[in-house]
């Protein structure tokens, strides 16, 4: 054996590192039960998408669109809930069990972000904790978790962020990252995650076709997490909600596995530069008619809700095992000598030690 010998050996061992070595397992394992299939349907039309549970209370953040019955421009009549079970089988009457009515409470289509309720969920649900995502940037590792379509349901996928672009398409204050990150129609709503397991993002769109029909492939959208929780502040404190009524009971799984993902918000590549607008639509909450009157419809009760936003993190580490700087790529070299020092503390003192020992 010799230094050659021994660096080759390690760098089979380093074929599959990456930069930030994250252990998706444990990330999956930790942030998938905080991870929801959502569900609208009206008559004989439904579509699904994909959610996060953020309080353990059952109040859930996703897309507008995913909520948004696209033939009325209006929230579905029926919305659903289906939490992950134990373990996917990938048969709809077992995965889609454990079903609830929602309630959707406030939603902008510019912003395509929207605030849904379970109703009567069960005690102290798992939660998928919001980033302060002021230091994610380019090169950052990151996993999505979602239903897209063809796939299984909560499916794990991973890439980086490849770009930011602020004010995207034209709209005011709806700051996006642009990431290699496999994500489908289905994942709409969903969270896009940091190697920690927090959310950074909502995946929120996907680029499929140029003007000119030629396909795009590996550009696809999120929703920074500092848009969500201004969102949250700017109106948390006249977020309302319908007062809780006999939920309808969830739908059997054969009609949530026959309906079709929500249509992606934007399936082109958006013009760049241009001017910024006001989001349309900049707020719509849910009303209520004045009982027994038959007359218009009135503000809600506040939720108990704080204007604040999710409080950021703690800084424990739940997914994210590196000590490298955050969006470092190693090179083949790098990763060679890195794995090196872990297994053998130093590669030329082994290599003297390997010396002295054949010279006897």
């Amino acid at each position: 054996m010799n230094r050659r010998l021994t660096a080759a050996a390690v760098l089979f061992v380093a074929a599959g590192a990456r930069a930030e070595d994250i252990n998706y397992k444990k990330l999956y394992s930790d942030v998938s039960p905080a991870v929801v299939l959502v569900y609208g349907e009206q008559g004989e039309v439904g579509s699904i998408g994909t959610g996060s549970i953020i309080r353990n209370d059952g109040l859930v953040v996703t897309n507008a669109h995913v909520i948004l019955n696209h033939d009325t421009g209006k929230p579905w009549e029926k919305l659903f809930i289906f939490l992950k079970p134990e373990h996917i089988t990938g048969r709809s009457d077992e995965d889609l069990k454990n079903g609830f009515a929602a309630q959707w409470l406030m939603f902008n289509q510019g912003l395509d972000l929207a605030m849904l309720r379970i109703v009567n969920p069960p005690g102290n649900l798992p939660v998928v904790q919001m980033s302060d995502d002021s230091s994610i940037g380019v090169g950052e590792a990151t996993a999505a978790i979602g239903h897209p379509e063809q796939g299984a349901k909560w499916s794990l996928t991973t890439g980086r962020i490849g770009g930011e672009w602020s004010d995207f398409d034209g709209v005011k204050g709806k700051d996006v990252y642009q990431m290699e990150t496999s994500v489908n129609r289905g994942n709409s709503g969903g969270p896009l995650l940091d190697g920690n397991g927090y959310m950074v993002g909502i995946n929120t769109c996907i680029a499929r076709k140029a003007a000119d029909g030629l396909a795009i492939v590996g550009i696809n959208f999120a929703i920074k997490s500092s848009v969500i929780r201004k969102w949250i502040v700017d109106n948390g404190e006249q977020l309302a909600a319908a007062p809780v009524t006999s939920p309808d009971a969830a739908p059997p799984p054969a009609a949530v596995a026959s309906a079709k993902p929500a249509p992606e918000a934007q399936e082109t590549v958006p013009t760049p530069g241009t001017a910024a607008q006001e989001p349309p639509n900049q707020i719509a909450f849910v009303q209520q008619k004045k009982p027994d009157s038959g007359g218009s419809p009135t503000p809600n009760p506040i939720v108990p809700i704080s204007a604040r936003v999710p409080a950021a993190p703690a800084n424990g580490k739940r997914g994210f095992k590196s000590t490298e700087p955050v969006g470092r790529i190693l090179s083949p070299a790098d990763l060679v000598m890195k794995h090196a020092k872990e297994a053998f503390d130093d590669l030329d003192s082994e290599s003297a030690k390997f010396k002295a020992v054949r010279g006897k």
